[in-house]
C-alpha cells in the first residue's frame, strides 16, 4: 500500500506564494495542497480558482484547525516567521517556512527552543542552494578534498531591477538585502567551509580599514553550539558581492 499524500496547507499567496503554492499542489509527489491562508480575498480566489484549492482561511489559526493538516509552507512577511513557525509546531504539524528565520537573534532562539521540544516535527527554512546540483556538486569537491582545504570564498549574487521600487518598501518587513537576500550568501558559506561562525561583519570593499569591521561583528547564528570559529566579510553593495575568509 503506498503512504497518504501529505495534506499541506500554505499560509501567503502573493509574489512568492505563488511560486511555491504551484508546486505543492501539481509537482511535489506525494504532497496534496488542501488548504490556503491569506488575510487578502483575491489571493484565496486565485488559490481556488487557479489551483482548485477549496479551503481558504483568512486567519492563521483557522488553517492550523483544519481537519487532517499535517504540515503548513509559509511564503508570509518575515515578520510573522517565527510566531507563525512556533503556533504550527505547537499544533503538531510540520512547518517549511521562507527565509529567514527572523529579524533577530531572540526569535531565532525562541523558535530553536520550541522546536526542540517538538522532536517529531520537521521544521525547516528555505536554503534552497543546499539542494541545488551545481552548489551540491561543489560540496562534494570539497568536502573530498579536491581542491584541498579551502579558507576563503566569494559569493555573488544578483537580481532583476525592480523598476517599481516594492522591494524597498518591502525591507521594513524583509530586513533588506542582509537579511532577506545575503542570508543565502552566508548560508551557503558556512555550508562549503564547514564553518560554525559564532559572529561575522560586513564592510564595503573600498573600506581601508578592517578594523570597525572588526569591532561591530554581531552573531550569525542562533546556535548555542557553535565553534570559535572567526569569519569576516566583505561585500560591495552596489554589485552584491561577497567574500569571506574563514579560519578555525
Amino acid at each position: 500500500m503506498s503512504a497518504p499524500p501529505l495534506r499541506i496547507g500554505i499560509a501567503g499567496v502573493g509574489r512568492m506564494g505563488r511560486h511555491h503554492a504551484p508546486n505543492l499542489a501539481q509537482r511535489v509527489v506525494g504532497a496534496e495542497l488542501v488548504a490556503a491562508c491569506s488575510p487578502v480575498a483575491d489571493e484565496l480566489a486565485w488559490a481556488r480558482d487557479t489551483l482548485g484549492v477549496a479551503h481558504g482561511y483568512g486567519d492563521y489559526a483557522q488553517l492550523l484547525a483544519h481537519p487532517g493538516l499535517d504540515a503548513v509552507f509559509l511564503a508570509t512577511p518575515t515578520t510573522l516567521h517565527a510566531d507563525q513557525i512556533v503556533g504550527a509546531l505547537e499544533a503538531g504539524k510540520h512547518v517549511f517556512s521562507e527565509k529567514p528565520l527572523a529579524l533577530n537573534l531572540a526569535d531565532c532562539l525562541r523558535v530553536e527552543a520550541v522546536a526542540a521540544k517538538h522532536p517529531r516535527q520537521n521544521a525547516m527554512i528555505g536554503y534552497v542552494r543546499r539542494f541545488d546540483p551545481s552548489y551540491r556538486d561543489a560540496y562534494d569537491k570539497i568536502s573530498a578534498g579536491a581542491i584541498g582545504r579551502p579558507f576563503l570564498a566569494r559569493s555573488q549574487t544578483t537580481d532583476k531591477n525592480d523598476a517599481s521600487g516594492f522591494f524597498v518598501r518591502y525591507a521594513g518587513a524583509s530586513g533588506g538585502i542582509l537579511l532577506d537576500m545575503s542570508v543565502h550568501d552566508i548560508d551557503t558559506v558556512r555550508w562549503l567551509l564547514g564553518a560554525k561562525a559564532r559572529s561575522a561583519c560586513s564592510r564595503p570593499a573600498r573600506s581601508p580599514s578592517t578594523k570597525a569591521c572588526a569591532k561591530s561583528a554581531t552573531s550569525t547564528t542562533p546556535s548555542r553550539r557553535s565553534s570559535s570559529t572567526a569569519a569576516r566579510s566583505r561585500r560591495s553593495t552596489r554589485r552584491g558581492r561577497w567574500r569571506t575568509a574563514t579560519r578555525r
